[in-house]
């Protein structure tokens, strides 16, 4: 998670970019009070009831959204997205059952804690993410989740090493046709042991995943150069064939370095789309103590993380983030397809924002 933030005493604008999802929000102070819940009381979340406190700002209209769940929605372009990202990895990766090797997670709870949202990626207690102005609390130790990384360190922790996760996530922001507080995203993560990361090298005695060496800007302190070089390889090329099957074998694509506090290094993909160059995901080499965290020290890994709402909306010539909350049977019929893998392109119509 990176978050560059200006505060003044009337406005808190910031550019946030989470795993390959960028938004810049802005809150003003006259609607801070709205915010902070007046009394206590209880607030019910998906069938669960929580005791509200000062920290509590999540809104009723926000709580109806919990329950649409876009991304699972059969027809829906988020839902044809996730489709066919999934069945790259579904037949990129398999096991030597010829089963498909990552495992899927859709329907994990949106309501996580502060420690699973902030502290498990190492966000500092004092970074602007952490703010009611970007956040949506439930009270002080609940939260709407504002990624799908809060997952990452539970499912290493019950013994997965490859696995998605896909799931809406929410922020506080200002709506308009490229913002909404409700969006989704697709997290992936790859782990390896020392025998699987060596395995296609020629002569690997002698190679190590780790060594007590120095974090450089390629590599972290515990990794070693040929563990590094070769989960970057790995990690890169996955996701290169990725845009290709999204966009096209034609795309032209570049990296560029980034920082997330839960990955060194990292990156983010851009593409080329309509003369243009778009940041598409955001990813890296996983940091070792959040393996560690997970019970997973032994291993090494990358993660990745992309928005399923822009992706669709560059794919499907979708002008307006709105248009997915619409219920108009006139936008949903024309996602009612066959083949997921069809050329479609959204034809307006007049829509009522929801």
């Amino acid at each position: 998670m990176f978050i560059r933030a200006t505060v003044s005493l009337l406005a808190w604008k910031k550019t946030v970019t989470v795993f390959g999802a960028r938004h810049t929000c802005t809150t003003t102070g006259l609607n801070l009070p709205q915010m902070l819940a007046e009394q206590p009381g209880q607030v019910t979340v998906l069938g669960s009831t929580y005791n509200t406190d000062s920290a509590t700002n999540v809104s009723p209209r926000i709580l109806t959204r919990l329950d649409w769940r876009l991304h699972n929605q059969k027809c829906h372009p988020i839902n044809i997205i996730r489709q066919r990202i999934q069945n790259f990895f579904y037949s990129h990766f398999l096991n030597r059952s010829g089963n498909p090797m990552f495992s899927v997670y859709d329907n994990l709870s949106p309501v996580v804690t502060l420690e699973q949202n902030f502290d498990s990626l190492f966000v500092p207690e004092n970074h602007p993410s952490r703010a009611p102005s970007d956040s949506y609390y439930i009270n002080q130790k609940y939260m709407l989740r504002a990624h799908t990384s809060a997952h990452q360190r539970d499912l290493i922790r019950s013994g997965l090493d490859a696995f998605l996760v896909v799931g809406d996530v929410y922020r506080r922001d200002t709506i308009d046709k490229s913002h909404y507080p409700v969006f989704h995203q697709m997290e992936g993560v790859r782990l390896y042991t020392e025998h699987e990361l060596f395995s296609e090298v020629k002569d690997p005695r002698g190679l190590s995943l780790f060594e007590d060496g120095r974090r450089l800007s390629d590599k972290q302190e515990t990794h070693s150069l040929e563990a590094a070089k070769l989960s970057e390889h790995r990690l890169k090329s996955t996701l290169e064939k990725l845009a290709v099957h999204l966009f096209g074998k034609d795309i032209e694509m570049r990296w560029v370095e980034a920082y997330f506090p839960f990955t060194h290094p990292s990156w983010e993909l851009e593409i080329k789309f309509a003369g243009e160059w778009l940041e598409v995901l955001g990813c890296g080499t996983m940091e070792q103590k959040l393996l560690h965290s997970g019970g997973a020290g032994d291993k090494v890994g990358w993660a990745f993380g992309l928005g399923l709402d822009r992706l669709a909306m560059l794919l499907f010539d979708i002008p307006d983030i709105r248009i997915f909350w619409s219920r108009d049977s006139g936008f949903l019929s024309q996602f009612n397809i066959a083949d997921i893998n069809s050329d479609i392109k959204y034809k307006p119509i007049p829509t009522m924002y929801q």
